[in-house]
């Protein structure tokens, strides 16, 4: 695991978490690609705007695995690195999933870690802590007016239902405690659930309303594994976190 420091001036900073993109599968169509470019471009309109990837970029297809590697397509890794290659100064940190995982099960190596080293950008390995600081104090050399935690991993095991893959979000924070949000992606849902604690800091308790986030997909339901082994139907897309900087406004929003 590895710790991601994201330092955001404005008063508000943009994360957008993207990943089951799967390059390589017959069921990424022209419209997945259109609408995964249409969030790295709306990112590169924002200053205060990031990316991080959630894992399966890449498909990896083998006699094993559920999409026939035989109808993959064999420049998935070229054309991920041509994709991602513009936006990478935006980029602030990568885990695996479990399809290139499933490679270094087999042959002893993960393709993401070139990958990222071909852009420039922080390998994380299975999860990744996120340290964001946003709304930068005039008056004080390096402070932050808030900090926001998060915990990412790319998710595990089956969820063929909007509550299953919830649940596992929300599990996350067995793992970690305290953080503003958890997300994770492997389900191929989009989904934002909340909950509101209690946590004890400095001298009081206080209420934080916490986001469990399924991070979504740019594949084709249609025809794909998904239809065949009856999964939830989900849209196309990504989630947007908001991070509110101002002064005693610790506010995060999600969109999807």
């Amino acid at each position: 695991m590895q710790v991601v420091n994201l330092d955001i001036p404005q008063d508000v900073g943009y994360l957008v978490p993207l990943g089951d993109l799967h390059r390589g599968d017959t069921h990424l169509t022209q419209r997945g690609l259109d609408k995964l470019k249409g969030y790295l471009d709306w990112v590169m309109e924002r200053p205060n705007a990031f990316v991080f990837l959630m894992g399966d970029i890449l498909n990896v297809a083998s006699r094993s695995s559920k999409t026939n590697p035989f109808e993959s397509d064999k420049d998935e890794y070229a054309k991920s690195v041509t994709l991602f290659k513009p936006y990478a100064h935006r980029i602030v940190g990568c885990i695996t999933g479990n399809h290139e995982q499933r490679m270094y099960k087999e042959f002893g190596f993960n393709p993401l870690q070139p990958f990222c080293r071909e852009l420039g950008i922080p390998y994380c390995g299975y999860s990744s802590v996120l340290r964001i600081r946003v709304g930068k104090r005039a008056d004080r050399r390096n402070e932050y007016r808030q900090i926001y935690w998060g915990f990412a991993h790319h998710g595990t095991g089956g969820g063929g239902t909007m509550g299953a893959a919830l649940n596992k979000k929300v599990k996350l924070q067995e793992i970690v405690h305290g953080m503003d949000f958890y997300m994770a992606g492997h389900d191929h849902q989009l989904i934002n659930g909340t909950r509101n604690i209690l946590l004890p800091k400095k001298n009081q308790i206080e209420h934080q309303r916490v986001h469990y986030i399924d991070t979504g997909s740019f594949l084709d339901w249609d025809g794909a594994y998904t239809e065949e082994a009856a999964m939830a139907i989900s849209k196309q897309g990504a989630a947007r976190l908001r991070f509110d900087g101002r002064q005693d406004h610790h506010d995060l929003h999600v969109s999807i």
